[in-house]
């Protein structure tokens, strides 16, 4: 009982030490990442470092929307980048933010462009915020690890263990949320809709001349 007891005040002190005191840095990727927006001395962010995640959606209406399907395939990796979801209707793919301009600029080029958005946002504080949590956590592994190695019990034992397996996977989490976040910064997620350019029938050219015969007429009425 008394192995217990203090077992759970050793763990308190543990929890308590590691918010209020972080430990070292340790040397891992997922802390840093291309974005380099946190420094190997732990300094804060750069003010003028900032990671915004860009999405761009458009309607392109073209005349043969399976050719130039797949001529923007070729487009994609050229611009090294990398389809995500392709089909008859659409194609999305991941470009470099670097090569987003220009590949948006061959896209225009195709055919005619409607309801284009384009949205940026800012998730350099939620980075950031990922990245102390996964810090900390990693700091609160490397502790019960040294508290494994010095169990007397059974109990003990299984209890540190269980609390390792939940840290593993919040850590796993976490991890997967800067990837994907670095990912969302580096490579900016382009859709482009295909909207077939359709040449009237006989009876739809019938109504354009009327369109055009009447317009004539109030021009120079």
């Amino acid at each position: 009982m008394a192995k217990k007891i203090g077992l759970a005040a050793f763990l308190s002190i543990l929890f308590f030490s590691c918010s209020s005191a972080p430990e070292k840095r340790n040397d891992d990727p997922y802390l840093y990442g291309s974005h380099e927006l946190l420094g190997r001395s732990g300094q804060a962010l750069e003010a003028e470092t900032r990671m915004i995640a860009y999405s761009i959606s458009l309607e392109l209406v073209v005349k043969n929307p399976g050719e130039i399907r797949a001529v923007l395939a070729g487009q994609v990796k050229t611009s090294n980048g990398f389809i995500v979801r392709d089909s008859e209707k659409f194609i999305t793919a991941r470009i470099p933010a670097e090569n987003m301009d220009s590949f948006l600029n061959s896209v225009r080029q195709h055919g005619k462009v409607k309801n284009e958005i384009k949205t940026g946002t800012d998730i350099t504080d939620q980075y950031r915020d990922n990245a102390i949590k996964l810090e900390s956590l990693k700091n609160v592994r490397h502790r019960y690890l040294a508290l494994l190695e010095k169990a007397n019990s059974v109990a003990d034992m299984l209890s540190i263990e269980k609390e390792l397996e939940r840290i593993n996977t919040e850590i796993e989490v976490l991890e997967g949320k800067l990837k994907y976040a670095e990912l969302s910064a580096a490579y900016s997620n382009i859709t482009v809709v295909f909207g077939e350019n359709k040449k009237p029938g006989p009876l739809g050219w019938l109504f354009y001349g009327l369109y055009q015969g009447i317009k004539w007429l109030f021009v120079w009425g």
